[in-house]
């Protein structure tokens, strides 16, 4: 019987805290459901390998690519060569991959994986997992393609050919959309 009874209690108290005693719906924090399609990323800045600050703000009317990823996480090795032609690929004034490294070491190491692979564009530090955990981002690598708008417009788990034609027809249309053709 004792069991039981705090098997209740947990369940209730989770089931509280679950609830909005307001409105007596469920509410989920943006912690908990992350950056999920047709959500409009909320604001936040981050520390940029090159030095300074950037805020996410700055891409408003462009198309973004955010990738989070890390210098351990062979997949994202893997793709970064083909998100450097991507890049490539589209003018600055309408497209832009925005690479988070959730690496917790230190940025010599993240550093030197760019030069390595010869990546140009911007690298954000998120060494203590803040923008990781805003965004629940739990699977690396993940990708968010946001709109002009900042609004997730696919949200990609695990490593892209970012060379695929489909992919890059997906990226082209956003852009000729913001261009307003």
């Amino acid at each position: 019987m004792g069991i039981s009874f705090l098997k209740i209690v947990f369940l209730s108290l989770w089931l509280s805290a679950c609830f909005n005693a307001n409105e007596g719906q469920a509410v989920a924090t943006p912690r908990e459901i992350g950056a999920q399609e047709d959500m409009a990323l909320p604001s936040f800045s981050g520390k940029l390998l090159k030095g300074g600050t950037g805020h996410f703000s700055q891409y408003k009317g462009k198309v973004v690519l955010i990738n989070f990823w890390a210098t351990w996480c062979g997949p994202c090795r893997t793709e970064m060569p083909s998100m450097e032609a991507l890049y490539r690929a589209f003018p600055r004034k309408d497209f832009e991959i925005l690479a988070i490294s959730i690496d917790t070491d230190s940025a010599p190491s993240v550093r030197a994986f760019v030069d390595e692979l010869g990546v140009t564009f911007p690298i954000w530090l998120d060494d203590e997992l803040i923008i990781n955990d805003l965004l629940a981002i739990r699977v690396l690598p993940t990708s968010l393609i946001i709109d002009k708008n900042g609004v997730v417009v696919h949200r990609i788990l695990g490593a892209k050919d970012w060379n695929d034609p489909v992919v890059r027809e997906v990226i082209g249309d956003l852009v000729r959309k913001q261009r307003g053709r």
